[in-house]
């Protein structure tokens, strides 16, 4: 609740919340509680949330074919929808088809922000008090 409850404030008073990860398991355990958390928040419906690593999108494909080697939690939900289908949060090609005005939640590669993406976003966006990043 402490990572959500930071993303939350974050977006809530119209920051950017950039999260830095690397491409495999720590990224899609986050876009998990996210998709959970927005979904019980109605009210943050209309903050995007991304997803820029293709790597990750790659990964996607493996996490939904071998749901049988989740946890249990993951398996039961596997009968009422897939987890790693999700309904607030978008894959986002790449800086050029980003639209960078109001709030919104990016997980970004490559998690330690040495470059690329996330440290471009971190670059752009740290001057303002308004937005986070979270490491």
């Amino acid at each position: 609740s402490r990572f959500t409850g930071t993303v939350s404030d974050i977006v809530t008073r119209g920051g950017r919340c950039l999260i830095p990860v690397f491409a495999l398991g720590r990224a899609q355990e986050l876009l998990l509680i996210l998709d959970e958390y927005w979904a019980a928040h109605p009210e943050l419906s209309d903050i995007p949330i991304y997803y820029a690593s293709s790597l990750a999108k790659k990964c996607m494909a493996v996490y939904q074919t071998f749901i049988n080697s989740m946890n249990e939690r993951i398996r039961k939900q596997i009968a009422v929808n897939n987890p790693f289908v999700f309904k607030h949060i978008s894959n986002l090609k790449g800086i050029d088809h980003f639209d960078d005005v109001g709030p919104c939640v990016i997980l970004a590669s490559p998690g330690m922000m040495q470059s690329g993406l996330s440290r471009e976003l971190f670059e752009s966006w740290c001057t303002d008090k308004k937005n986070g990043c979270i490491v």
